[in-house]
């Protein structure tokens, strides 16, 4: 890769990810589906992962995942019961997003569109689905529990509509970074058939 190319890559990411958490932040009220909001953050690693590598997903997913923190970090009682933020929960959960976006469907498929848009709606439920299930076991384990959503609630009125959503932002997205992406022409010039031996090297970290 030329300095040239890299430089482009760096600046488009950046620009890339400032703006998906400003907008994340800022009109994320005026962007309703059912009471849901798209998950800008979310759609664009499992993107950024899926169509350019290993590399690219666990370094937008390490980024984003801070941002995520800084914006909505989750906030428990200590022990004086008083709220207490903590950091670190998104950047390790979007780290281990922008892993699986990358290897899911690494090879057999050649990162194909429609498996992209799948991609975001697998990865959106799995992530939603353990947020709800490590939200009711720290409430049970802390002995805050009181009352938990009704398993209909859970499906048909959080995961399902936030699902749906992002499937409806993910289309746009992807076709901005396949086509105007931090690669020339959307493709990764070390990726061959939509592989590369750079998907492995995770595994010897």
């Amino acid at each position: 890769m030329t300095k040239q190319q890299r430089a482009r890559q760096v600046i488009l990411y950046i620009v890339y990810i400032t703006t998906v958490c400003c907008v994340q932040v800022t009109f994320s009220r005026s962007l309703h589906f059912f009471g849901k909001t798209p998950d800008l953050m979310l759609i664009f690693v499992v993107l950024a992962g899926y169509l350019f590598g290993t590399k690219d997903g666990i370094a937008a997913g390490v980024v984003v995942g801070i941002f995520r923190d800084y914006f909505s970090g989750p906030v428990i009682s200590g022990i004086d019961k008083e709220p207490v933020a903590v950091l670190g929960i998104g950047l390790l959960a979007f780290f281990y997003v922008g892993l699986l976006s990358s290897v899911l469907f690494r090879k057999k498929f050649r990162r194909k569109f429609s498996l992209g848009i799948l991609q975001v709606g697998m990865i959106s439920l799995m992530y939603y689905s353990a947020g709800h299930v490590i939200s009711w076991l720290y409430l049970t384990l802390s002995g805050n529990l009181t009352e938990y959503y009704s398993l209909r609630y859970i499906i048909l009125d959080s995961i399902l509509p936030q699902v749906v959503i992002n499937l409806i932002f993910a289309v746009p997205l992807l076709l901005l970074l396949r086509f105007a992406g931090p690669y020339k022409k959307g493709v990764r010039s070390s990726l061959v058939d939509g592989y590369s031996m750079e998907d492995r090297k995770w595994q010897s970290i």
